[in-house]
């Protein structure tokens, strides 16, 4: 026999006498406005004229509690905000998925026992001993059975009514009187079994009908199995209950959870505030930007992370930071082996490079984190700015080398002018006067007659009297002769290049027992370079270090600061396309020669 559900919870029939559609959407959690005035609609509310006064301390007393409210929050801390959001989200969240769960709990127990009385009325209907007694009107019979059927069931009541929907059996109201609800036309007119929610006379609940039906389907009667509300609440009660114990302990866990989750971000933002945490973003790029050096941060990928002003303008990049992170480091400055090419694990102090032919002097520094190298913080500066302070330095060390010399000279030559005027002898005091002038004027006439260039004679006079007060003789070579310096050097990098020479040689000469060595300094312009020859009869090189003489930091010679002259002097005639040889002297030492091509182009540093 088909089966019809009409309404069940949440689909309410179109028509229900008296109160009981009322009470249908009451039990549904719904509740209707009543009509607030005579010919007004159901549900709206007449707005008044006007604002009574003694609602006006009530909206400023409102204003009041916002901004104080707004004060606490503000005043609270990142952690606690955090937290409150965290927890007061997943509160939402838990909150509009239980109130689902729950209406879904609701419509299937509604359901399940529309489903439940349905059935029971279908086979108390189909009881042979209840079709016999409807037929023949037997109401004790009735009764019987609808009271034996009631007490095995979980049922509220069982009523029996006839083919014109008179009661046969109820607990409380007379037989023959008509069954309340108007819901038994489908059942006795179609003979179809039907779940209804109507309000009868023990009151609003479910009700499962079913017609009886005699040997030959004939409909005789009918059988309505009905669930009160309150037996309907109770269930739902029960079926709420691990739901929300289910609800308190997720809100727990989300309690627990928030906070610790807000306490871990605060730990990673090392206990700060996001104020806080600004400030020191914008005291850091300013202090970054106002670094005069060059520094770049690179990741292990060789990606910048980080560039300020500075090193922009070495590099010659006009873009602003944001539009150069993320860019290789090696394409930024045109040196692709600075960063991943050989030797680039290792750190770098002051070692000179090009980039984007801008010659710098750089160091690289690793970044370790958790003992794991995470980039390179790259600083820089052009190398012309250190070159001019070294020529400073360089010469203000000449002047007072040339100075000190000098005065050792002259204090000698004094004592012994001295002595020879206290025991009167004047003409010998004379000759030497006249001597001492002589030599020094040759020496001056010789150097700036030879070498134009004013600062390289001022270098090679320095060293002249420098070799003096060492105990050595420095001699030039009959075939020197310099007309000018091309510009493919600066006057700081040739003065390097003589001054690094004649010290090594200085050194060399020294290094040996005997007195009275000497130094040959022969520079030569020819026609296509610049020839410069040191030559000493010091101590030589040791076979060993000839290979790596020109590397940085290795020397012959004892001394933590020694290896750095030779290694300039190296870095200036490569940067010319030059080159420098090394010869065994005769009988012993070294002989140092330069050769200097006058056309080589220069780097713009």
């Amino acid at each position: 026999m088909p089966t019809r559900l009409a309404g069940t919870a949440g689909s309410l029939p179109a028509k229900a006498p008296g109160n009981s559609t009322m009470a249908g959407i009451r039990l549904l959690g719904y509740s209707p406005r009543v009509r607030a005035a005579e010919g007004g609609s159901a549900g709206c509310t007449p707005m008044p004229e006007a604002l009574p006064k003694e609602v006006l301390p009530k909206a400023s007393m409102r204003g009041k509690m916002k901004g104080l409210l707004g004060r606490l929050v503000g005043a609270a801390t990142f952690e606690l905000r955090l937290f409150g959001l965290l927890l007061a989200v997943s509160a939402m969240l838990l909150f509009v998925v239980g109130f689902y769960v729950e209406h879904a709990m609701r419509e299937s127990l509604y359901a399940q026992m529309g489903q439940h009385a349905e059935v029971q009325a279908r086979q108390i209907a189909a009881i042979p001993e209840l079709v016999h007694a409807v037929r023949r009107r037997d109401l004790e019979e009735i009764a019987h059975i609808a009271i034996t059927m009631k007490d095995r069931t979980d049922a509220s009541f069982i009523v029996v009514g006839d083919e014109k929907g008179r009661r046969l059996y109820h607990p409380q109201s007379p037989v023959g009187t008509p069954m309340q609800g108007d819901d038994n036309t489908p059942v006795l007119v179609e003979g179809h079994s039907e779940v209804t929610l109507r309000e009868g006379s023990l009151g609003f609940g479910m009700r499962g009908k079913a017609p009886i039906k005699d040997e030959m389907g004939r409909i005789i009667g009918v059988v309505s199995v009905g669930y009160l509300q309150d037996v309907i609440l109770s269930r739902n009660v029960a079926q709420r209950g691990p739901l929300v114990m289910f609800l308190t302990f997720a809100l727990g866990i989300l309690f627990l959870s928030a906070w610790f989750f807000a306490r871990s971000i605060k730990h990673q933002m090392l206990d700060m505030e996001p104020a806080e945490i600004s400030r020191l973003v914008r005291q850091q790029e300013a202090v970054f930007d106002s670094i005069m050096e060059g520094v770049v941060a690179v990741d292990g990928l060789d990606r910048v992370t980080a560039i300020n002003h500075a090193a922009r303008e070495i590099i010659g990049d006009e873009r602003a930071s944001g539009a150069i992170i993320g860019q290789r480091f090696a394409d930024l400055v045109g040196n692709a082996g600075f960063v991943t090419g050989e030797g680039s694990g290792r750190e770098l102090r002051d070692e000179v490079v090009l980039f984007n032919n801008v010659q710098v002097i750089v160091n690289r520094l690793p970044i370790v984190v958790d003992g794991k190298n995470q980039g390179w913080v790259i600083s820089f500066r052009r190398k012309d700015d250190i070159s001019s302070l070294s020529r400073q330095l360089s010469q203000i060390k000449r002047y007072a080398d040339n100075l000190r010399v000098v005065r050792h000279e002259h204090m000698n030559w004094i004592s012994t002018l001295s002595g020879l005027l206290e025991m009167r002898y004047y003409d010998e005091a004379l000759q030497l006067a006249k001597m001492q002038s002589e030599t020094q004027q040759r020496v001056l006439d010789y150097i700036s007659g030879t070498f134009v260039n004013p600062h390289v004679c001022g270098l090679l006079i320095g060293k002249y009297y420098r070799a003096r007060e060492l105990g050595l003789g420095l001699v030039f070579e009959p075939g020197c002769r310099l007309a000018g310096l091309p510009q493919v050097l600066k006057i700081s990098e040739w003065l390097s290049i003589i001054g690094n020479l004649l010290d090594n040689a200085f050194d060399a000469a020294l290094a040996v027992e005997e007195r009275k060595q000497c130094i040959t300094f022969l520079m030569m312009d020819s026609a296509n370079d610049i020839v410069i020859e040191v030559a000493d009869t010091g101590c030589g090189i040791d076979e060993r270090l000839r290979d790596s003489l020109f590397e940085r930091g290795v020397s012959s010679k004892p001394g933590g600061e020694r290896g750095i002259g030779l290694y300039l002097v190296k870095t200036f005639v490569e940067q010319t396309g030059g080159a420098i040889t090394i010869e065994d002297n005769e009988p012993r030492g070294t002989v140092f020669s330069v050769f200097i091509p006058k056309g080589a182009s220069h780097a713009d540093i």
